[in-house]
């Protein structure tokens, strides 16, 4: 009956969020179709709207809103006459056909006009609004978003500092307060710049005083609050008892020390006010009744004012002995209060009202440089052409908000939006959350716009992106986020899990997470679910002990075997918490030959080939790099000896190794060398020496990429992986460079350092690993949990700590080098103990999110070691804090010790890692010839063998650049681009073209003709649907490479994607221009130009994909098209 009664609130629940005449915020816990809810209410608004454009939906990541998307299109596009059987899916169909009615009603097209529908990420959306606004965004030309701006950081803040000038005092005072480490206070301001939005709008003062008057005021807020919730806990009959026996306590320990914390209140018979000034009383309290790790004490002694059992013949024994059973009933009564140890903990942490001068001091020298720092910072980002996202959020609030209130943008977008959905809304930031409430500030009610947020404060996982759980919290409180009024309404059954793992989470989760919300420590309260699956499997959830890590990769290795052996279809995931918790597991899973595929695991900035890549691509823009110049001679296209990079070395002495290549030392050097290495070293000499001579003459990325395979760089990789992996860093060298450099090196190398491997994941992948935060979303038949007991770093410490509060801000600066930790009871260890309390909640939430992902069965695992009783009895040792397994402890049944603990495996033999080379007889291959795909090869008459003027330098290089930046429309989505914003990219086309020769009337022509391009492709339908969201496994500049008779041979497709019929596009854009008469038969003769390029395409892309290929040509100058279906394959 319970089971019935859940079964029909949570279906009331989902029939009310699509009363598309009232705002919601929708608790959706792991497993409860938060989605399909979204998307149906989507469905239902766009039933009723006159405009799809007026429906806005946000969420955090590109791969969520294409999923959002193409989830709402699949849902009109299967709307067909025979309504599905399962329920929800009939409920997204009846919505679905509801919107078609609307769609022919109005002549919509979203079908094919999918940009129409307005889901986005927030940073897109930002973007997508200050392009509205330029001139209040105060930007000029748009600038390229960067999701790696440290370098920039570092360089504003390096600036500022070396421009200190009238603020110099202030930057000393900074510096004495790191121990005048210039290097680190640019670190810590860096970091700061990257946050700015939090703290920046507070900081921006001109009366100092007023500011340190209300941070003490939020202090004193602060205190009552804690100390409020504190005394809410205490029951009456205890607080009549605690005040007694505190003060009995209070007389006895001021009497053996008097300067005991207790001594100034043995006078006060009643428990102390709930503000500051009874602070300290408190604190004396809470010390009193925990111990130093923050428990309620057990037991009682003379410690705490109560003196042993005294003798029957002692004056006052009876009323010694009956105060201390008193107390003894007390402490237990104390500890059957849910949360009161937590609370007793908070007060004791509580730091004093005011700040003392020397923590002011250095305050004050932050209000001078730090808003200096960041307006240097938005200089540095014009300079480069960039601009990161918290910048774009803090320009589109500037845009949203004037002084003299509402904006145009503003009103404009009152006007145009009706309706807002915000998915992942437990992930917002606060800036994010301003965001939304100017989005929403002219809305009142009645007037038939609505606000709908989805979110699960139980799966907030992202305090590293500024996340702010509390957020949720306070707008279901509230039931308001920003002006607008919302309902809650709360999800709880889960239609993912097994009956029996959903049981086993509402059983263990109570003993994770905490009773009861806490939003300004970021804890979140356990709420169960409620199993819609009726199945179960045996066993739902398991748990491994193992004495090592090596051990424990085993254990994990026979639980994916088993699972595969009882299905061989399970989808299988292995989670863990960092990259580094997995360096036994992936060896152990390829020596069982159990294939998987790591998602964002495997960094390409990790892989020889690439190291050596860098290394080459840095020697050939800085040829006074001694250190690039003999990583690139190491590598295997040269393999020189170690004996023979000291001969080089020595032969150049102070001068720069690249007079051993291309300067006067060649000939001197070449006897020096070993016979292997002389020849190693003439076929480098071979490939480098002319790029470096003609170094200017065409793109840094031709040029590097010219060089390696010169080399026999594809020759050299390890794996196939390799070679996709260099195609991603020629596109990165191409994206960072201006002519012929890499002028910001670091941002290069932070961009590297962020790709990762893309493993081909497809219906037959079955086993997957990866991050627990890259699994959020995701599910999977059986989960594998391994290194539950594996800790992290601590974070690095910031120059500011702070916390928003309703009523005001708290502020607190680093501590000081050098300085004892001391004084726990300062705003610095306050806000510390804040920031751990918010760490640990999150760690089990995390834990939280990795159980939840498991559709049928849960195996967690930990290495532990084991320690032995007095008596010789065994039991696993308590795991370390901060881990996941530490939060899992308390719900537990142990597995049993082994009896006998195993001998250590000894590690192998360590060994020096072998030179790599390339055969002493290997020789660059002679150019392949084209590719026969064709089953009857195209034949062309010698009359039509004739000099084009497009296939000249001058107009590859122009092909180039708008290659590039059609590739730069795919990657940002078709619905962000319009002729206005190709138009904003006229200063970056000139930049590119620029360096690369072209100057005065033919850099003109050559951006026209470039934007032309893009903006025909924009203004074109088929050019549209080339670049349509809807399409699978899109990719532009797609690189292939292909082993063909003993020989690399490597291809570039400008686009391939699939389309809803299944069919595989490969398609070639062509920058012709035609000023004849007789088009058509110019985009004949084109296509047959083109034919046997285009099936060579096609035969290495049907190696890969089965699917039937269909090829084309695209002139974007001409709207002009040819397609046609690739050969036969054999």
């Amino acid at each position: 009956m319970m089971n019935d009664d859940g079964a029909s609130r949570d279906a009331a629940e989902r029939a009310a969020a699509l009363d598309t005449a009232r705002s919601f915020i929708v608790q959706a816990p792991a497993g409860s179709g938060k989605t399909e809810l979204l998307i149906q209410r989507y469905l239902a608004l766009l039933a009723r709207v006159d405009r799809p454009e007026s429906i806005v939906a946000m969420t955090f990541t590109r791969k969520a809103a294409g999923e959002i998307r193409e989830r709402i299109l699949g849902a009109l596009r299967d709307a067909g006459p025979t309504q599905p059987s399962e329920p929800h899916r009939a409920a997204t169909w009846r919505l679905a056909r509801a919107v078609l009615l609307r769609d022919a009603a109005l002549g919509w097209g979203l079908v094919a006009h999918a940009a129409r529908l307005q889901v986005h990420t927030i940073d897109a959306l930002c973007m997508a609004l200050m392009r509205q606004a330029p001139l209040t965004a105060k930007l000029g030309a748009l600038p390229q978003p960067t999701e790696h701006a440290e370098s920039l950081y570092a360089e504003a803040a390096r600036a500022e500092l070396d421009d200190a000038g009238a603020h110099a005092a202030s930057w000393r005072r900074l510096l004495e307060h790191v121990d005048n480490d210039a290097d680190r206070l640019v670190d810590l301001i860096a970091g700061m710049l990257g946050k700015r939005e939090q703290w920046l709008r507070h900081l921006v003062t001109d009366d100092n005083a007023a500011l340190r008057a209300a941070l003490e005021q939020a202090l004193e807020s602060e205190i009552g609050a804690v100390v409020s919730a504190l005394d809410a806990l205490l029951p009456h009959a205890i607080r009549v008892r605690l005040a007694v026996l505190s003060q009995y306590a209070a007389r006895k320990l001021a009497e053996a020390d008097a300067e005991h914390p207790f001594a100034p209140h043995v006078e006060q018979a009643a428990l102390p006010p709930t503000n500051v000034q009874g602070l300290a009383h408190w604190q004396a309290i809470a010390d009193w009744l925990l111990t130093a790790d923050g428990a309620l004490l057990r037991r009682v002694d003379v410690r705490h004012g109560f003196a042993p059992k005294g003798k029957r013949r002692e004056a006052g024994h009876a009323e010694r002995d009956e105060r201390k059973r008193s107390m003894q009933g007390l402490v237990e009564e104390l500890a059957a209060v849910p949360g009161l140890a937590a609370a007793l903990d908070a007060v004791r942490t509580l730091p004093p009202p005011r700040y003392d001068d020397a923590a002011w001091s250095f305050i004050e020298a932050l209000l001078d440089v730090l808003p200096r720092a960041a307006a240097r910072l938005s200089v540095v980002f014009a300079q480069h052409g960039r601009i990161d996202f918290s910048e774009a959020t803090l320009v589109t609030l500037r845009a949203l908000k004037t002084d003299e209130g509402a904006s145009d943008l503003l009103l404009s977008l009152d006007a145009r939006i009706e309706h807002l959905l915000v998915d992942e809304f437990q992930d917002t930031s606060l800036a994010q959350c301003d965001l939304i409430g100017y989005l929403t500030a002219g809305w009142t009610a009645g007037d038939g716009r609505t606000l709908f947020v989805v979110g699960d404060a139980m799966q907030s996982i992202y305090r590293f992106r500024d996340a702010n759980v509390g957020l949720f919290l306070e707008a279901q409180r509230s039931q308001r986020v920003g002006g607008v009024a919302v309902e809650p309404l709360t999800l709880s059954r889960n239609f993912r899990a097994q009956r029996a793992l959903v049981e086993w989470v509402n059983g263990t989760f109570p003993h994770v997470l905490p009773p009861r919300d806490a939003p300004a420590r970021g804890a979140v309260a356990f709420k169960p679910a409620q199993a819609a699956r009726r199945e179960s499997f045996e066993p739902a959830v398991t748990l491994d002990f193992a004495l090592d890590d090596v051990s424990e990769a085993e254990m994990a290795v026979t639980r994916i075997r088993a699972a595969q052996a009882t299905d061989a279809a399970l989808t299988i995931a292995v989670l863990v918490r960092k990259r580094t918790d997995l360096s036994q597991l992936l060896p152990a899973l390829r020596a069982a030959r159990i294939s998987f595929a790591a998602v964002e695991l495997d960094r390409l900035s990790e892989r020889q080939a690439m190291l050596d890549l860098a290394a080459l691509t840095h020697a050939l823009i800085q040829p006074e790099d001694r250190a690039a110049w003999l990583a690139a001679l190491r590598a295997p296209w040269c393999g020189l000896s170690l004996a023979d990079l000291f001969a080089i070395d020595e032969a150049c002495g102070e001068g720069c190794l690249v007079d051993a290549v291309v300067g006067p030392r060649v000939e001197s050097i070449r006897p020096r060398l070993s016979p292997a290495g002389r020849i190693g070293f003439e076929r480098f000499t071979a490939a480098v020496a002319p790029a470096l001579h003609d170094r200017g003459r065409a793109p840094l990325s031709t040029m590097v990429r010219g060089v390696w395979l010169a080399l026999g760089g594809p020759a050299c990789v390890a794996e196939p992986i390799d070679l996709v992996a260099a195609e991603r860093v020629f596109a990165l060298i191409a994206e960072h460079a201006v002519g012929a450099d890499l002028p910001d090196w670091p941002a290069f190398c932070t961009a590297l350092d962020a790709l990762h491997a893309e493993p081909e994941i497809d219906a037959s992948t079955r086993v997957q690993v990866m991050t627990l935060h890259r699994a959020k979303g995701l599910e999977f038949d059986v989960v594998i949990m391994p290194g539950l007991s594996r800790a992290t770093r601590p974070a690095e410490p910031q120059l500011l700590l702070w916390r928003e509060r309703a009523a005001g801000l708290l502020l607190a600066p680093i501590r000081a080098r050098g300085l004892a930790r001391g004084n726990e009871h300062s705003v610095d260890a306050y806000l510390r103990s804040l920031d751990a309390d918010e760490d640990d909640a999150e760690v089990r939430r995390l834990l939280y999110v990795g159980c939840t992902r498991a559709k049928r069965s849960l195996h967690l695992s930990a290495a532990l070691d084991v320690e032995r009783d007095a008596d010789g009895s065994a039991r696993w040792k308590t795991p370390a804090r901060k881990t996941l397994l530490e939060t899992l402890w308390p719900a537990l049944d142990l597995p049993a010790v082994p009896a006998h603990r195993p001998a250590p495996q000894q590690p192998p033999p360590e060994v020096g890692v072998p030179l790599l080379r390339l055969p002493i007889g290997w020789r660059l291959p002679s150019p392949p010839e084209s590719a026969p795909a064709a089953a009857q090869p195209a034949v062309r008459a010698e009359r039509e063998v004739i000099e084009f003027d497009w296939v000249r330098e001058t107009a590859r290089q122009i092909g180039v650049v708008a290659h590039r930046l059609l590739r730069r429309m795919a990657e940002g989505g078709l619905e962000r681009w319009t002729r206005e914003r190709a138009g904003a990219e006229r200063a970056r086309v000139e930049r590119e073209l620029g360096a690369l020769g072209f100057t005065g009337a033919e850099a003109g022509t050559a951006v026209e003709q470039v934007l032309a391009a893009i903006e025909n492709t924009l203004g074109d339908p088929r050019g549209r649907w080339l670049f349509d969201s809807r399409h699978l496994d899109a990719r532009s500049e797609y690189a292939l490479t292909e082993w063909r008779d003993g020989a690399f041979l490597h291809r570039v497709l400008d686009r391939t994607f699939v389309d809803a019929d299944g069919i595989r596009w490969i398609v070639d854009f062509k920058l012709s221009r035609h000023e004849g008469t007789d088009l058509e038969a110019f985009l004949d003769r084109e296509c047959e130009r083109y034919r046997a390029q285009l099936e060579s395409y096609a035969a290495a892309m049907g190696a890969l994909d089965g699917r039937p290929i269909r090829l084309a040509l695209y002139f974007p100058l001409l709207a002009g098209w040819r397609e046609w279906p690739a050969p036969m394959r054999a």
